[in-house]
């Protein structure tokens, strides 16, 4: 699945192209609006992001869990050798592993919660001076014909570009870059 992005001036141009989208017949679950003003789905009838997908928790947290993966393993090892043979030495270096493979992924997402999501960190600027940004999910190539054929017909909406659907512990920015609070 891809996210295709679309920059709008604001809300009430975001729900206008929501609307034809949803009569190109595309679903309105697939369609998502990120902007400053919190009630847009409510007074908009839009599918705002949610809290995980408008920051980079998830993304941030997976970083850090590859870390606590090899951190857990070096001191699993260390604590392993340095309790050879005294009773409590298994529990003991099971504790010290689990505490090495948590406490990374805990602050990366924690790290992750007070940034952009990766994908919306080129769109924060817009989004900052009132813009919208949908982003529209699309599984089939003639929900993307649909799309663009929409798209092309509307004239405020600006393309942003596109991002795969699944989260990419590689992709973006080692350290977070800026919140969208």
């Amino acid at each position: 699945m891809k996210k295709h992005l679309f920059l709008l001036p604001g809300l009430k141009t975001a729900r206008e192209l929501s609307e034809q989208l949803e009569s190109a017949g595309i679903d309105h679950n697939r369609i998502h609006i990120a902007h400053q003003d919190h009630s847009c789905d409510t007074n908009y009838n839009l599918n705002h992001l949610n809290l995980l997908k408008k920051n980079d928790t998830i993304h941030s947290g997976a970083i850090e869990f590859k870390v606590g993966v090899i951190l857990a393993a070096t001191v699993g090892f260390l604590t392993y050798n340095l309790w050879e043979g005294h009773p409590a030495g298994g529990i003991g270096t099971v504790f010290a592993c689990l505490i090495a493979l948590g406490f990374p992924a805990w602050l990366g997402g924690m790290i992750g919660g007070s940034s952009d999501n990766g994908r919306l960190q080129p769109c924060h600027d817009h989004i900052q001076q009132g813009g919208a940004v949908v982003m529209v999910n699309i599984k089939t190539r003639i929900e993307w014909e649909r799309m663009n054929e929409t798209v092309s017909n509307y004239a405020p909406a600006r393309a942003a570009g596109v991002a795969c659907g699944l989260e990419n512990p590689f992709s973006g920015q080692l350290i977070p870059g800026r919140s969208l609070r």
